[in-house]
């Protein structure tokens, strides 16, 4: 035993240190500082946190000022003045201060295809959550709304006055265009998403004016406005009719498209216009339409070259702060591709980055981080992840190919006996640095819906109980190698695939010291990196053993509205099984009909999101994560860490210390980039 441990602490410490060890050679200093006793546990985000992050406002602007760039440009008259420029009613921002215009910040992006941490840098949403508290929820790209007592109709209101990007003005015409045109066009939408047929049939969308539009529900819809707060400009009413419609066949006549096509290399109008569509997403780095108007703060300005990503202040943007200053502060942002996680770590010990996002930290890079800290222009701040470092384990209860292996993962011993042959805290020591608070796939300790049994359940190391718990499942027979033998006389072969970097910094590391606690107990583990778009396709269709991700949905911020690492409400990535996620989302018509009682979790979840009253809403989440105590699905591993974001040392306005960062908060959309800033407008 002590063996064991003695070669998994090895290869932990020369895991964690590798990434860095060429560009580190020449950089001797003095031990960075670790924190004593990690993660301290944390109640409920309350309403009177701290509110260091706003100040409160008696009265709207009297008036309003623009970034000096815009101002010249206002000046050689190739810019309506900002008072055209921005909505009748401007959204204010109150900041604890006022900032200054100016300066860059560099990011950086590993999927060549996405960004995956600099999101939250541009990304507006229909609704948002305050930052105050992180349970009230706001304005955003809409000014208002209500709700009907049956809480089946939503009537919400736009800003009036406000453009998009290219200085067009966003009305209704552009819900309906996207509701009609768009999700209600069966070449374009085969179907709409099941939370626009809540109650079995599509939402009815009613245009009121050219501010006002409602939405109704077959069934009662109390949370959705919750939902709001994940759908951006395109997801929700907001799409860019005045552009798109020249792509589409209902207002361009035959002839047209089909030059448009021939000029664009596409074989029909859909793959046009799906093309020109979303071209400039949060997510997207593709090249599809560098003119796609957005309602972002940042906009894209140029790709000088593959990979390169130059972005300036939108002249358009709708909010400002309690100055009148048009936001945002920042002036530029500047995103480049890197091909290895390693280049990334390099450049932020060499302070050539600004930012570095949620995906892309780590607290197994921890003392590298700090070690450089001193000598560079960057501080690691004190977040706590609901996404980075927080890897949980997924086997497959769909696998199509290997029905004997599908059943033994359903047995109710399975997944358990994977939990506790599992050495958490030797984990956390070696490759966390002691610096998270392990525990069981489930709400995180500031969540109303946490309950302590959930994170520690299954979570004790107790690999006599993991032997016991096979050999109960009839799998007492094993190999010559001292491998357990399946009902058919195969090997039990159990293969963790994960995306890499994709899914966190360390994900590899951690992959490999659970297949060494695996193999202990008789199972012959291996692990495997593949590409994401491998990886997704690979889990779709229930080929992955056992798939790997990070458990974000894990705060009040998403998880009563997204389920699917806990139930299977969704396909992608993890959760229990794609095939019953597929049955799930297509209302019965896909996929494969899971048993009685992951139906039972499913209903409770369908309760969550009819009910109106809160207190009822966490009673039936409860009721799910009371069962998932017992039955565990999934193996977590970190039930809170933190989230060492890299900023720079003189940016203000940045997230008060200890709130959550992650997918749950939008990256730092839920904190306001557009009013970080540098004193004196520069780094």
């Amino acid at each position: 035993m002590m063996q064991r441990k003695i070669r998994r602490r090895e290869f932990l410490k020369l895991s964690a240190v590798a990434t860095a060890s060429a560009v580190l050679a020449a950089c001797a200093g003095p031990a960075p500082e670790i924190l004593d006793g990690g993660v301290e546990s944390t109640g409920p985000v309350a309403a009177e946190a701290p509110a260091k992050a706003a100040i409160e406002v008696s009265e709207a602007p009297s008036q309003y000022s623009e970034s000096p760039r815009l101002a010249e440009l206002v000046a050689r008259g190739e810019l309506p003045p900002v008072d055209e420029r921005l909505p009748h009613s401007p959204l204010v921002l109150p900041r604890e201060e006022i900032g200054e215009y100016g300066g860059l910040v560099r990011m950086i992006h590993l999927d060549p295809a996405s960004f995956v941490s600099q999101y939250g840098w541009f990304a507006e949403r229909s609704l948002s959550y305050s930052d105050l508290d992180l349970k009230t929820i706001v304005p955003n790209l809409y000014e208002s709304w209500e709700v009907s007592d049956d809480a089946r109709t939503y009537t919400l209101h736009m800003h009036e006055g406000m453009r998009w990007s290219d200085g067009a003005p966003v009305t209704t015409a552009d819900v309906d265009f996207w509701w009609n045109d768009v999700l209600q066009n069966k070449e374009i939408t085969s179907q709409v998403s099941w939370y626009y047929r809540l109650g079995g049939e599509p939402m009815q969308v009613d245009i009121i004016d050219d501010f006002t539009f409602k939405v109704t529900f077959a069934a009662p819809f109390g949370n959705f406005a919750a939902y709001l707060t994940r759908r951006i400009q395109d997801e929700f009413g907001l799409m860019p009719s005045h552009y798109l419609k020249r792509f589409h066949k209902s207002y361009v006549s035959e002839e047209e498209l089909n030059a448009l096509m021939k000029a664009e290399k596409m074989d029909n109008w859909v793959q046009l216009f799906n093309a020109k569509r979303g071209g400039r997403t949060v997510w997207g780095t593709q090249p599809n339409s560098p003119e796609y108007p957005m309602l972002s703060a940042w906009i894209v300005d140029q790709e000088p070259q593959q990979g390169l990503v130059l972005m300036k202040r939108n002249p358009y943007y709708w909010r400002v702060d309690q100055a009148g200053q048009q936001l945002p502060y920042i002036e530029d942002l500047r995103i480049d591709f890197a091909a290895r996680h390693e280049i990334v770590t390099q450049k932020i010990i060499q302070g050539e980055l600004d930012y570095v996002g949620p995906h892309d930290v780590s607290i197994a890079r921890y003392p590298l981080y700090k070690e450089n800290e001193p000598n560079q222009n960057y501080q690691v701040m004190d977040y706590l992840s609901c996404m980075t470092d927080r890897y949980t384990l997924y086997p497959n209860h769909t696998q199509p190919e290997d029905l004997v292996l599908q059943e033994i993962v359903r047995h109710p011993n399975f997944v358990k006996a994977l939990s506790v042959a599992i050495d958490r805290e030797e984990i956390n020591q070696n490759l966390f640095f002691g610096l998270a608070r392990m525990g069981q796939l489930g709400p995180m300790p500031n969540s109303q819906y946490y309950k302590e049994k959930y994170g520690s359940a299954w979570t004790q190391y107790d690999p006599a109980l993991a032997n016991q718990l096979l050999d109960e499942m009839g799998l007492d027979q094993r190999n010559s190698e001292g491998f357990r033998l399946r009902p058919d006389g195969d090997v039990l072969a159990f293969n963790i695939e994960h995306a890499g970097p994709r899914v966190g910094v360390a994900t590899a590391e951690f992959t490999e010291i659970v297949t060494t606690f695996w193999r202990e107990v008789g199972i012959q583990a291996t692990t495997k990196e593949i590409q994401i778009s491998l990886y997704n396709e690979r889990w779709n269709q229930g080929l992955i053993h056992c798939g790997c991700w990070h458990a974000d949905r894990a705060t009040d911020l998403l998880l009563p509205i997204e389920m699917r690492w806990y139930i299977p409400t969704d396909i992608g990535q993890g959760g229990c099984g794609p095939l019953w996620g597929q049955w799930f989302t297509s209302g019965g018509t896909l996929g494969e009909e899971p048993p009685q009682e992951i139906k039972t979790l499913l209903d409770h979840y369908n309760t969550m999101n009819t009910v109106v009253d809160d207190a009822a809403r966490v009673e039936a989440g409860q009721k799910i994560f009371d069962w998932l105590a017992e039955n565990p699905l999934a193996v977590g591993s970190v039930l809170e860490s933190p989230a060492p974001l890299i900023f720079p040392k003189s940016m203000r306005n940045l997230p008060r210390p200890k709130v959550p960062v992650g997918w749950d908060s939008y990256g730092i959309s839920t904190y306001h980039p557009e009013a970080f800033f540098y004193p004196d407008g520069s780094q």
